[in-house]
Parts: C-alpha cells; structure tokens; sequence
C-alpha cells in the first residue's frame, strides 16, 4: 500500500511543479519516487497490514510484476525530458501522467477482487488515451488517441461484462473463493474476461487497434505501450488463471492455444509486408504476445517464473528498439525502413544496440530472447502440446526474415553520411538493456533463480 501512497504524491507534486519555476528538478524527482517505490516492494514496506482490504496482494509474482512495471518505468522516465524542446511545461503533465498510469498497472497485477481490476485497467487505460495525443499538432497522433479510446471502451465494456456474468454465478467479485460448480455462465464470464484482456495485450483477434495506434503515437509513449501497457495486461491475465484455471472448461484453454498460434502466425505475416518500423515492431508485440501466452497452458503457479522470464527480455528489446526509433525519427523525420539505412555509419553505438535487441526479439543465440522462447515451448513440449510447439518454431524462424531486414539496412552503406550523438545518459540506458540481454542469453540462470 506504501508504494501506491509513494506514487500518488510524487506524480501529484510533480504535476504541480509545472506551474513553478523549479521546472528542472521534475524529472530528477520523478526518479527519486521510484527507486523510493522500488525499495518498498523490495523490502515489503507496507503503510496498512492490507491492500485495500485485501483486494489486492502484492506477494510472489504479483511483487515480481509490479517491480518489472515500476523499474520499466524508471528507464522509459528519463527520455520524457526530451520534450522539453517543446516546452518544459509539458514535461510535467507527461510525467506525472505515467506516474498515475503505473499505479493501474499494479493494481491489475496484484487484485484479488475484480473492482480493483476493473479500477486498474481504467486508470491504466486513461492515462494511455491521453499520452497517444501528446504531439497535439500531429493529426496521426490525434488519430492514434480517438481510435485507442473508441476502442478501449468497446473492450472495458467487455471487461465489465465478464465482471457482472462473474457476480451473477458466484455472487462475489472475489476471484479467491471457492467455487463449487461452475456453470456455463460462469464460463462465459470467463470468455468475457480473457477478452477483454486480450484487447490490453494486442491478442488476434483484438490487436487491431495495435499498428495504427503505435504508429500515430509519440514514440517515447509507444514504447510504454508495448512494455508497462503489456507486462499490466499479462500480469492482470496471470491473476486471472491462477485463480480460475482450475474452474475454467477444457474448451477455454484450446482456445489459449488457438489465439496463441493465431497471433504468432498472423503478426508474422503481417510484420513482413510493413515499411513503417513502429507498425512493424507493433505487429512484433502481437507475435510476441502469442508466445507468452503459450506459457500459460498447463499453468502451474510455481512456473510462472517461465511467463515473466519472457516479459523481461521483452520489454529489454522493446525499450531498446522503440526508444532508439525515436532518435531515428528526430533526424531523419520518419520512421520508415529507409530511415535505418546506413545508421551503423552515422551512430555505431545505437546500431549495434537495436541489432542486439532485434535479433533478441527475433530469438537470435546468446541473447535472452533465445532463452525465453526456450523455456516457453520447452514447457509446452513437457505439456504434450507438440503441434503447438512446432508450428511456434516455423513462425518463430520466419520472424528472424524481417528483424534481419532492418538490421541489414542499418548495416548498409548510404551516399549520405552525417555523424550524430545521443546524450550519454540515454547511452548508458541502452548499453544497460543490452548488456542485460545479453547476460539473460549467455548465462540465463542468475535471472531464472532471481525470478523464482
């Protein structure tokens, strides 16, 4: 409860220092807030004896989530600074904004009731809304904002219907009682529910929104949705099966498996057909997406370690990518695949570390992308599911074919070569995630017994 309180002051305070003259020490102090939170969760500093009256639980990978949202949040803070060239004020509201959204985020990761979901997806979600319209002169950016907020609320009411039907068969929001004969209502509460959590991570069939809205959104906030929008909605979607899946139907889970190869094979077809980059690393999360969630069948509980192994080489390639696409796009203008061209001759550093992430992405050897699809199919080979396993591998190979184009282009002589720098503190971000990566890949099992 202590780590919310923390939040809520710091992203209150830091919203009303953009009215001040101390517009310098907002970013410093948003940071401050959450290494502060991060020693909270980490020491298990607590303010009450409960969360919300026991609605929520942060233990075991709940905490384990809501540390990978907050610390996550930490590296994507300091590039919120590069709006100042539009002015400081708006580097207030972004930041205090993300600080609020964050806050949903833990409370989808750690409910035990499904008001305290329902309230961390809208405060989630809300935030999201406003931060794809933050480049308010940019009409993609407007687009982005209104189709994700049309969208969104198709998918909260969904949401909220699985919510009621869930009332209406157990007569609690409570997803840790008992049940003693599920019903085809409650089933379909179910269905109701994976739905509208599937909207959140970009799951075939609801990932429509997805390109159009990565693409139209600043890039700074499009790598916030691909990494604390999705590790929430995956966390929220842990929650859900640990307390459920032993009531949930066979039919449900093959229906897991199908959505899971479905988004695999459709965000591989997809991606391979894009020249935006953001579009394509959009239809890559959707890939992405299915991976993990094939850690989800024949879930154990002491296996989670599996899903959120995944997560974190995830969202280390993603930050990577996503944020050094918008240095791309500040000189270049676009985020079109020719922008790429010739980038190993213009900022070694930055080639060298998007190739890393994107060969991660691609589950390339010796990073922690390899490592973590091979803990996921290995798990469902164990499981029996043998057909899902090898057709992941086809498309998995086939996904390598356009992470390789990029990394080809960059790699690529241009007529046109101008040197440009980035700050070194967003260097040393990046030389972070990638070593980071690298280490998951080389020697993954200093990771595997931090997370179990």
């Amino acid at each position: 409860m202590l780590s919310i309180v923390i939040l809520t002051v710091v992203a209150t305070v830091v919203l009303y220092l953009g009215f001040t003259q101390y517009k310098n020490v907002i970013i410093p102090f948003a940071v401050t807030g959450i290494v502060l939170v991060l020693f909270c969760l980490l020491t298990n500093q607590n303010l009450w004896n409960n969360w919300f009256m026991n609605m929520m639980d942060i233990q075991g990978s709940s905490k384990i989530f809501s540390v990978l949202i907050v610390g996550t949040t930490g590296c994507l803070l300091p590039f919120i600074n590069l709006f100042r060239q539009r002015g400081a004020e708006e580097v207030a509201d972004f930041t205090g904004i993300l600080l609020y959204a964050i806050i949903g985020g833990m409370m989808m990761v750690s409910y035990s009731d499904l008001m305290v979901l329902f309230l961390g997806v809208e405060i989630l979600s809300i935030a999201m809304y406003i931060l794809a319209g933050a480049s308010r002169k940019r009409v993609a950016s407007n687009e982005a904002s209104m189709k994700y907020f049309l969208l969104g609320s198709f998918a909260s009411a969904i949401l909220l219907y699985g919510i009621a039907l869930y009332y209406t068969s157990t007569g609690s929001f409570r997803m840790d009682i008992p049940v003693t004969a599920p019903s085809p209502l409650l089933n379909l509460s179910y269905l109701l529910l994976f739905a509208g959590l599937s909207f959140k991570i970009a799951l075939v069939p609801f990932h429509f929104w997805a390109p159009d809205v990565y693409q139209g959104t600043p890039t700074i906030f499009t790598a916030t949705m691909a990494t604390v929008v999705k590790i929430s909605a995956v966390g929220a979607l842990y929650q859900f099966i640990r307390y459920c899946g032993v009531n949930m139907s066979d039919w449900l889970f093959g229906l897991i498996s199908i959505t899971a190869i479905a988004s695999i094979l459709i965000g591989n077809i997809m991606a391979v057909t894009q020249h935006s980059v953001k579009r394509l690393l959009a239809y890559s999360g959707i890939v992405q997406a299915g991976f993990i969630i094939i850690g989800f069948l024949n879930f154990d509980p002491k296996d989670s370690w599996i899903i959120i192994y995944y997560l974190v080489a995830y969202t280390l390639a993603s930050l990577v990518t996503f944020l050094g696409t918008h240095f791309i796009e500040e000189v270049s203008g676009t985020d079109d695949h020719s922008a790429f061209k010739g980038l190993y001759y213009n900022n070694p550093f930055l080639a060298i570390v998007m190739s890393v992430a994107l060969i991660s992405l691609g589950g390339g050897p010796l990073t922690a992308g390899f490592m973590a699809k091979f803990f996921v199919l290995s798990h469902a080979a164990t499981a029996g599911n043998m057909a899902l396993v090898v057709l992941a591998l086809i498309l998995a190979v086939i996904s390598l074919y356009y992470y390789f184009r990029i990394i080809n282009t960059m790699f690529s002589r241009t007529n046109e070569t101008r040197n440009w720098e980035i700050h070194w503190t967003y260097r040393g971000i990046f030389a972070i995630l990638s070593l980071v990566t690298l280490a998951a890949g080389i020697a993954p099992y200093w990771l595997v017994n931090l997370l179990q």
